[in-house]
């Protein structure tokens, strides 16, 4: 990933150990999670987001009842966290919620404003380290 330094990073962190329900227990490489995380991969690389965002494989994010996971950070921005994600049709919503993300100079997304498959699905949104919260 290529930044200039006046850019900050940008991680999308993706559980690559998420199964959706009913999926049997597999390599990781089988897992819908797994398979999120590469479609992730190539939607950014196609995308004009992909030098300023590093995609992470995340072994688990703890959201085991609301797979696939993913999670939003960035230094001195809100980070946020959702579930219900589907490796085959999530990723351009997901993208799209990157490139609001990125536009936010605190990283504060409005409900109404991510796209629709992300609404619904956040599971946590956490305040900047040391920075003011922002208003609702």
């Amino acid at each position: 990933m290529k930044m200039s330094g006046s850019e900050r990073p940008y991680v999308l962190n993706v559980c690559t150990s998420c199964r959706l329900a009913g999926e049997p227990r597999q390599p990781f490489y089988q897992r819908s999670g797994y398979k999120l995380f590469k479609e992730l991969e190539s939607e950014l690389a196609a995308s004009d987001l992909g030098d300023r965002v590093e995609v992470r494989a995340a072994e688990c994010l703890s959201i085991c009842r609301r797979p696939c996971g993913i999670a939003l950070s960035s230094e001195g921005a809100w980070s946020y966290l959702f579930g219900d994600q589907e490796p085959k049709t999530s990723a351009k919503d997901i993208v799209e919620c990157l490139a609001l993300y990125i536009e936010k100079s605190d990283g504060f997304m409005p409900r109404s404003e991510r796209p629709k498959g992300l609404r619904g699905a956040i599971l946590g949104r956490i305040p900047p380290l040391g920075g003011p919260n922002a208003s609702v």
